[in-house]
Order: structure tokens, then sequence, then C-alpha cells
């Protein structure tokens, strides 16, 4: 996203419609300088209990066309 305030309405609206998968889980932007593309914002949510958790979340969100990847 190109803002914070943005970033923070995206992830409202993505854990709404996977409330399911997201429910307990909290976000933070987080500030990625692109270079030349500019400035966004990505969503970091977690904790996550384990990387099997991680990936098991985020190939479901995959399944349901929201971009996901996990972060180490």
């Amino acid at each position: 996203m190109r803002s914070e305030d943005d970033a923070r309405q995206e992830w409202e609206r993505i854990k709404r419609k996977n409330a399911d998968l997201l429910g307990t889980l909290s976000a933070t932007p987080i500030r990625a300088d692109l270079g030349e593309k500019g400035i966004y914002y990505r969503i970091q949510t977690g904790p996550v209990a384990d990387q099997a958790a991680a990936e098991r979340i985020c190939s479901e969100l995959k399944q349901r066309n929201v971009g996901c990847i996990i972060a180490r």
C-alpha cells in the first residue's frame, strides 16, 4: 500500500474476510523503500505459533487470492 493508513485499512478488510484464519493475529505496517518505485507499506502479522502454522495460513490465504509471504 502507498501509505501506512492504507495498509492498516487493507489489513482490516483482509481480516474481516478471513476471520477464520486471522481472527487472533495483529498486524503492523512495515515501510519498504522500493527505490525508483517509491515507498510502500507491507502488512506484517503475527506472531504465529510455529513454521508449520505460518505455512498453513499462508497457503490458505493464497488459495483465497490474498498475497502472502512468510518472513523469518
